[in-house]
Parts: C-alpha cells; sequence; structure tokens
C-alpha cells in the first residue's frame, strides 16, 4: 500500500471518529418543563336534618284532630344541587288522612317542634304563604315517589341548593271530620326524604 494511501485512509479515519464525537455531542443536549403538582378532588353532595332519628307520631286519631311537626333539612356539600322531596307509605289510613307540606325557617329548631317555625312569603302554589304540597297521604307517596318524580323544593322558583343552604318544613297531618266510619281503627307509617344531586 502506497503512502499516500495509507495517509488517505487514516485521513478519513480521523473524519469519520470526529463526526461520532459530534454527533454523541448532538444527543446528549436537552432539555425538559414541567407542570408539577396538579391536584384533583371530587366536589361533595350532602344533606341532613335534625330529627337525630326521632320519629313524628299521632296515637289515636279521631275525626277533627290536627296537629303538626317540624323539621330543618340542612345542605352542607360544596356542589350546588337540586333538592327533591318525596316519601312512601303503608297502611290504609293514608287514604283518609290530609297532609299539608309548609316551607320556612324555624328560629329555634328542635324536632319535632314547631314553635318557632315562619312559613315562606311565597304562596308556592296558591295554597297559602309557603305551602308546597296540600292533599291526601296516599296522593303524596303515590305522586313523589322518588326524586326523579319528586316534589321541587320550592315549585316556581329555582331549586339549587348551596353550602349551609336550610330549609324548616312543617307537616300538618288531619283525620277530617267527614272521614269515613271505615277509617276506625286503621293506621299509616309515613316517611318523608329529602334527597340533593348536584346541577
Amino acid at each position: 500500500m502506497t503512502l499516500a494511501r495509507k495517509l488517505l485512509l487514516s485521513l478519513i479515519a480521523v473524519a469519520l471518529a470526529s463526526l461520532a464525537i459530534v454527533a454523541a455531542t448532538w444527543s446528549s443536549l436537552s432539555s425538559t418543563t414541567a407542570n408539577p403538582s396538579n391536584a384533583f378532588s371530587a366536589g361533595t353532595v350532602n344533606i341532613a336534618d335534625n330529627d337525630a332519628g326521632a320519629t313524628f307520631s299521632l296515637p289515636t286519631m279521631s275525626p277533627g284532630t290536627t296537629s303538626s311537626g317540624c323539621i330543618k333539612v340542612t345542605y352542607t356539600g360544596s356542589l350546588a344541587s337540586q333538592v327533591r322531596l318525596y316519601g312512601s307509605v303503608t297502611g290504609s289510613l293514608a287514604q283518609y288522612l290530609n297532609v299539608v307540606v309548609t316551607r320556612g325557617t324555624d328560629s329555634a329548631p328542635s324536632f319535632p317542634s314547631c314553635t318557632g317555625f315562619a312559613g315562606d312569603a311565597t304562596n308556592y302554589i296558591g295554597s297559602g304563604s309557603g305551602v308546597v304540597y296540600s292533599g291526601t297521604l296516599s296522593a303524596f307517596a303515590s305522586s313523589y315517589t322518588n326524586y326523579a318524580s319528586g316534589l321541587v323544593d320550592a315549585p316556581g322558583s329555582p331549586a339549587s341548593w348551596t353550602a349551609s343552604t336550610a330549609h324548616s318544613y312543617k307537616f300538618t297531618i288531619s283525620l277530617p271530620g267527614a272521614a269515613a266510619a271505615a277509617a276506625q281503627g286503621l293506621s299509616s307509617t309515613a316517611t318523608f326524604g329529602w334527597e340533593a344531586q348536584n346541577t
């Protein structure tokens, strides 16, 4: 091999080595940026009442008997929610019982006392200030069975509750004076529930 050829091969080898070094240098250069510590949490929907597990009872009702019980419902969730009222009944006296549900405020809430209760000024359904339902107990339970069919908290007004929203409800139960003789000895139990779902 001639000297010129050896020199040419040496130059090519040096050039290739230089290219490899340059390529290695380029491949080690880098840059990054980050958006750290992103946090995600779900809001809450929470509604409660002040009955503390107690019940409202009217034993031995006679025709013409009327009695009331009040309950305060408070919303503590972080998400704005719609609230609906619904119920269920058992027993056959419900068809003879009338119930009026009035929404309002209570200055001294203590279930089932209505001492500090005052109905809302709004005549929601044309049955008096604060009244949101007036009819038989059985009709209430058959009309408002769950959230989807439930009674809107204040008919005709926005039903959105936010944190610390609270309303009191007065349930007035009566056995009309003209109640049928067939009502004698009958009984019923009722469950009323408020359900909140975020909007």
